[in-house]
This record gives structure tokens, C-alpha cells and sequence, in this order.
């Protein structure tokens, strides 16, 4: 029977670990002068350390297939189109401009010139913004598009990008959106099925999760195009600005522009190396037995530790110190596991819930043996 009572101490003080932490949750989401923690923990995910250890590896990948333009120092229509033109007369594999040219402009031969490439060039797509969303079923109502995309009917795609709902992080690579009813898709989607096929990637209203392993992408400079030829010939080409602090964005790598964090999600589209989530029901299942495991292991650990005979060797492995230590090469433990995990095979095991659990074991297990005595003596009491 004592294993039963073990299980049951074991259960329960993982059950009140748990409490705890939902209760300091709560607390932290509810409370004013608390609200930078709970921004923080809705900008926080547990990739952020997967892809902190790889940045401070150095292990950056190289990336031969998709190049960025940058068009930072282009500032009037003729030298966009001018910068286009260059772009295709190297026979790139595919080209996606993340800029809308709405409305006209004072420079009438400006706008001719861009209307000439979008008429002539047809490995193309333009970007299109969607804006004042309505519901699912409607999605989106406005749609801003550059003057010449109605007529010429180039192929489009919008360059809205999911944020996190309580934070500004990206994170998500939107494949498709309603607009007005109708199913859109995406500025990158396009590109990617541009380059590798129409029906490569599907048109769906989903959102997959960016796989941000740390990547270099080449980037060329306008006045280098025709110089740097054999990083645009038969690559997907991203013509994008990489300084301007407008189209700056939070990522899990820090702070990134918007041309390369459309690299980086259609990397992820291409090699179809989106991240894997376990459904929530599993992931809470798994965390609890993590919790509930790690608490029966340290137990039988301070057992056992009560049992040497030597005075010595029975001060030191009941320490408090030893104790915290071994729970913290625990919990490194697992959390170098987890890394492995999505490391080889892009799965993301959330150990956030478990290991804040955790740190509460030994809280909730005072407080449960305390309530059990509180049990046991009110039981005497009333026999008595």
C-alpha cells in the first residue's frame, strides 16, 4: 500500500505545482503593474531558446536559392523599374516584389516604366495589402493594389503576416486569407508556387509556424545586379528594402526586415520544414507526466539518500544545495532533449508549463503533506 500512497502524493503534488503556477498566471494577466510580465510571456515561446543556442553556435545555414534585392536606395519609380528590369534580363526563377505601387504618381514616365515591366514580365508577383478584417467568413474588405494590377491582371499576393494575438512577435507564414469572401493567397505562397509549381503549395486559410534556424541570404545591391548575375540566374529573387525601420519586424532572431523574414518563411514553404506542434490536449498530457515523473524521481532520490548509513554521505546527498542541483541538471537534461527533438526533426516540445511546474515541486509537496496531517489530526480529534 505504501507504493499507492507514494502514487498519490506524487499525483497530487503535481496537480497543486501546476495550480500554483496557472494561479501566478492568472495574478500576472489580471494585475496592471504586472503587465510587462504578462507581455512578456505572450511574446515568449520555448523555440526562442532552440534558436538562441543555434545563433550563439555560429552554425548559420547558407542559403543558395533565394536572393534579396535590396532596394533601400531606390526612391523614385524609375529607378525601381529600372532595378526590376536588371532583375529579369538575368532570367531569375522567380521574382517577388515586396512593394505596392499604389495610386500614380507626378512622374508619368515613372509610372509608365513600372507598368512596362509588369505588362512584359510575367515571373512575377506583386504585393497587395489586405486591410479592415471583418470575420472569417468575409475576411478581409479592403484591398490596396498598385495601379496597374486591376488591368494587367498580374498575379498577386498580400504581404499581411500573422502576428502572435497578445504580442508583436512573428512567428506564423500565412498560406491563405478570405478577401471579401473569396480565398487569397499569400505574397510568399505565390512566390514559392511561381518557382517550384502551381499546385506546390495548397490555397487554404492556415498558418504554419516559421522555421527561423539561423540562414544567410544572399543580398544584392541594385547597382550590382548584372555584377552578382550568378545570385539571380534561375534563384527566387526578393525585392525588398533591408534598412528601412517602417518595415522593421520582432522575430525569435531579433530584430529583422520584412523582405528577409518573407526569406526565411518561404525557406520553410520550400523545404517544407514548417515546425511540428503536438495537439494541445497531448502536449498537457506529456507535460504532467514530466512533472509527475520528475517529482518521483527526486523523491525516491531523498529516499534513498535518508538511507546511507554513513552520516557524511547522508548529510551531503540530502542537502538542500545537492537537491537544487540535481533538479537543475534535470531539467537542462530535458530541456537538451527537447532541443535535439526539434533540432532533427523540426518538433516542438513546449517544456515552459513543465519546468515552471517544477520549480514549484517542493511548494506544492510541503503544502499537500501539511494538508494531509491537517487530515490525520482532525480524524483523531473526532474519534477522540
Amino acid at each position: 500500500m505504501k507504493w499507492l500512497q507514494n502514487y498519490k502524493q506524487h499525483f497530487m503534488t503535481t496537480v497543486l505545482a501546476y495550480a500554483y503556477v496557472g494561479l501566478l498566471a492568472v495574478i500576472a494577466l489580471n494585475t496592471s503593474f504586472l503587465n510587462p510580465v504578462s507581455k512578456a510571456m505572450g511574446d515568449f515561446s520555448f523555440m526562442d531558446i532552440y534558436y538562441q543556442i543555434q545563433l550563439e553556435s555560429g552554425d548559420e545555414e547558407q542559403n543558395d536559392e533565394i536572393t534579396i534585392v535590396d532596394m533601400s536606395a531606390l526612391f523614385s519609380r524609375r529607378e525601381l523599374a529600372n532595378a526590376l528590369r536588371a532583375i529579369q534580363e538575368e532570367h531569375p526563377k522567380y521574382t517577388g516584389v515586396d512593394m505596392v505601387f499604389e495610386g500614380l504618381r507626378e512622374d508619368s514616365v515613372g509610372d509608365e516604366m513600372i507598368w512596362d515591366v509588369a505588362a512584359e514580365f510575367d515571373k512575377i508577383c506583386w504585393s497587395h495589402r489586405l486591410l479592415d478584417y471583418e470575420n472569417d467568413s468575409i475576411g478581409y474588405t479592403t484591398d490596396i493594389r498598385s495601379f496597374f494590377a486591376e488591368p494587367l491582371e498580374v498575379t498577386e499576393g498580400f504581404t499581411n503576416m500573422q502576428r502572435d494575438l497578445y504580442g508583436s512577435m512573428k512567428r506564423m507564414v500565412t498560406l491563405g486569407r478570405n478577401n471579401n469572401g473569396k480565398l487569397c493567397y499569400s505574397f510568399i505562397a505565390q512566390v514559392v508556387n511561381g518557382a517550384e509549381g502551381k499546385d506546390f503549395i495548397p490555397l487554404e486559410d492556415k498558418d504554419l509556424q516559421i522555421n527561423f534556424t539561423p540562414t544567410h541570404f544572399n543580398v544584392v545591391m541594385p547597382d550590382s545586379i548584372h555584377e552578382y548575375a550568378d545570385l539571380i540566374k534561375d534563384h527566387i529573387v526578393l525585392f525588398g528594402t533591408m534598412t528601412d525601420e517602417n518595415d522593421m519586424h520582432y522575430t525569435p532572431l531579433g530584430k529583422m526586415a520584412g523582405v528577409e523574414l518573407l526569406a526565411y518563411a518561404g525557406q520553410t514553404l520550400m523545404y517544407r520544414t514548417d515546425i511540428i506542434e503536438l495537439p494541445g490536449w497531448l502536449m498537457v498530457i506529456l507535460s504532467f507526466l514530466i512533472v509527475m515523473v520528475s517529482e518521483a524521481g527526486l523523491f525516491s532520490y531523498a529516499e534513498f539518500a535518508k538511507a546511507r548509513k554513513n552520516r557524511w554521505a547522508r548529510f551531503v546527498m540530502s542537502s538542500t544545495l545537492t537537491v537544487t542541483y540535481l533538479t537543475l541538471f534535470w531539467m537542462i537534461f530535458l530541456v537538451w532533449v527537447s532541443y535535439i527533438m526539434f533540432y532533427e526533426f523540426n518538433l516542438n516540445l513546449n517544456l515552459g508549463w513543465a519546468l515552471s511546474a517544477m520549480a514549484f515541486r517542493v511548494l506544492a509537496r510541503n503544502f499537500y503533506k501539511e494538508c494531509v496531517a491537517f487530515i490525520n489530526e482532525k480524524k483523531k480529534s473526532d474519534e477522540s
